[in-house]
């Protein structure tokens, strides 16, 4: 399992809180996409399970967490359309209704707490949302319920104010540096660099664009930008971008964002040198130069 890097005061604060019974039925992590979320609370359920079994076979509650069969702890995520066979854009309401049969249910483990993940909320429909709401305004005794979020604003405003919010602010280049090596055996300074600009210090974000060659799509995008003609160029971006599911796309959105931000600072300060070592560094100056900030501001309004 994936070591958790930074983050250590929100941690302790929470860990205390539970030790101290001192924890509130929901808590709400929010923060940006691929921080690091749910490493956290999987950092934090496996700590709860230590405490709870430690002299009761601990091991084993610890291999049925991992393999997501544990009795006592429920994920709530995505499914898979049985239809299609890809990923559904909500959490749909049935879900929330088995939830709440886990929920109502006599716990295996009696002494045992009873344990939510919900990653992420941000996609929970309009009925799939109320039916949460109502799950959180009727807490259970030694139940606890953790959401995530990417956006706290997309949350219906009756469900923030039910939880316990934590904010994870964004890695330093240092933590990042550190969570990046150890998930990526063969990548330089410079590549560490250019993603934490890219990713605005996401390391979740920065591993998904390098196991997926996200890079390519960032020199064709780039490519394509100075371009005036439907050249072939274009014909494979648009082929590339096709395949993305709907996430990938919305950050490949992130990603031409990136891409406007980094030409109008240049266009702004040509002698800004904090990109200079950043893929295709020659063809963003040269789009810098192409591109009106008129132009640059219309597409950003666009995306």
């Amino acid at each position: 399992m994936t070591k958790l890097i930074g983050f250590d005061k929100e941690y302790s604060d929470l860990l205390n809180r539970y030790k101290s019974n001192n924890l509130p039925n929901s808590i709400l992590i929010h923060g940006l996409n691929g921080i690091g979320k749910r490493t956290f609370l999987n950092k934090f359920v496996i700590d709860i399970l230590n405490i709870e079994f430690k002299d009761d076979n601990f091991n084993h509650h610890l291999n049925l967490f991992n393999n997501n069969t544990h009795p006592n702890i429920k994920i709530i995520e995505k499914e898979i359309d049985s239809k299609t066979g890809k990923i559904k854009s909500n959490i749909a309401i049935d879900q929330i209704r088995i939830l709440k049969t886990f929920l109502n249910s006599t716990s295996v483990f009696q002494h045992s707490s009873k344990i939510v993940i919900v990653d992420t909320a941000d996609y929970l429909n309009i009925n799939s949302a109320n039916s949460m709401l109502k799950i959180l305004e009727e807490p259970k005794e030694n139940t606890y319920i953790f959401l995530i979020s990417n956006q706290i604003s997309l949350l219906l405003p009756t469900i923030r104010s039910r939880c316990l919010k934590i904010k994870f602010n964004t890695h330093n280049l240092t933590n990042f540096t550190n969570i990046i090596k150890d998930q990526i055996d063969e990548i330089s300074n410079e590549e560490i660099n250019f993603y934490f600009e890219l990713t605005y210090g996401s390391p979740g974000t920065t591993i998904l664009y390098y196991n997926n060659d996200f890079l390519d799509i960032f020199q064709l995008s780039i490519k394509c930008l100075l371009s005036n003609d439907l050249d072939d160029d274009k014909i494979n971006l648009s082929n590339m971008l096709s395949k993305l599911t709907n996430d990938e796309f919305n950050n490949y959105l992130s990603m031409l964002k990136f891409i406007l931000i980094v030409v109008n600072k240049l266009k702004v300060n040509r002698d800004d040198k904090i990109f200079v070592n950043m893929p295709n560094y020659l063809e963003l100056e040269s789009l810098s130069e192409n591109l009106t900030q008129k132009k640059i501001l219309l597409i950003d309004l666009i995306i």
